[in-house]
């Protein structure tokens, strides 16, 4: 197939086109500068300048697709409170793919979104069926779930969970902070978290790409919802650190996720089933 991809140059971008093209597929990438076309021809696949607030630019790079990937986000670095810009990417930017890619024939469209709609479920876990509860910073992501269920693309919606694995910074932060008596757990650190690796949400993207039904959602996790305490309690032992201590800000809600449909249905299996193998 012929894919186009935007947000090939992200952390989970960088790890999906490749992937892509070892299966025999032709990935044209579209990158906002010439500078960073230079890892993406190096994999084999065709870099084209554009920018997903420019409907003119996705509109060349559409023409000739039969598949389009929408990976791109703009989160903020941490400790940075504004979320603005990657708000529009998932609004106006999510418009603008998808107009691109109608209008062109393209069929079907992946949206990369975000467990984290589910908002704060306690000590439960919950799959595709439970209601969303967005959040100011999560909002924009059910409106632009909306968005693509609005379209007349096959679409397929990845929820995916809290990243970690080389390129995300997420282990390292963690690591940091235990060598340096920082890492606290939120509360007790009884709170659930549900965790994904790069490498396996890449993969679940492939899946989905080749082999998702129409208006399809998954959720994209591991196997194993973590406590904090359990999750933290691990950092700080590899390292041979003191364990951490309670009373930290709560800073995500409680959520676990069940990850059963998109094993049942598209045979998917996360390489890294838990934090113990992702984190050794």
């Amino acid at each position: 197939m012929n894919i186009l991809v935007i947000g090939a140059t992200g952390v989970l971008g960088r790890n999906v086109a490749p992937r892509l093209i070892e299966r025999g597929h032709a990935v044209r990438a579209v990158v906002r500068r010439r500078e960073q076309a230079q890892f993406l021809q190096h994999t084999g696949a065709e870099p084209t300048v554009g920018d997903i607030f420019d409907r003119n630019s996705l509109d060349d790079a559409a023409r000739g697709c039969d598949v389009a990937l929408h990976l791109a986000t703009a989160v903020p670095k941490s400790g940075v409170q504004d979320w603005s810009l990657n708000d529009r990417v998932r609004r106006e930017g999510t418009r603008n793919f998808i107009a691109a890619a109608t209008s062109h024939g393209v069929k079907r469209y992946i949206q990369q979104s975000i467990t984290l709609l589910y908002g704060d479920n306690g000590q439960a876990i919950v799959n595709e069926s439970a209601p969303t509860q967005p959040t100011p910073v999560s909002q924009s992501a059910a409106d632009m779930e909306d968005i693509v269920r609005a379209s007349a693309l096959e679409w397929c919606i990845l929820r995916g969970g809290l990243f970690y694995g080389a390129g995300t910074g997420r282990d390292d932060e963690w690591r940091q902070a235990a060598w340096q008596g920082r890492l606290m757990l939120p509360h007790d650190g009884s709170d659930l978290i549900s965790l994904v690796h790069v490498v396996d949400m890449a993969r679940a993207v492939v899946t989905a790409t080749e082999n998702a039904p129409s208006g399809s959602v998954y959720n994209i996790v591991d196997d194993e919802p973590v406590s904090y305490k359990r999750l933290f309690t691990h950092v700080a032992a590899q390292l041979n650190t003191a364990a951490p201590q309670a009373g930290g800000p709560k800073f995500l809600p409680s959520l676990g996720c069940s990850n059963a449909k998109i094993k049942q249905e598209l045979s998917w299996q996360p390489s890294y089933p838990s934090y113990r193998s992702g984190l050794a």
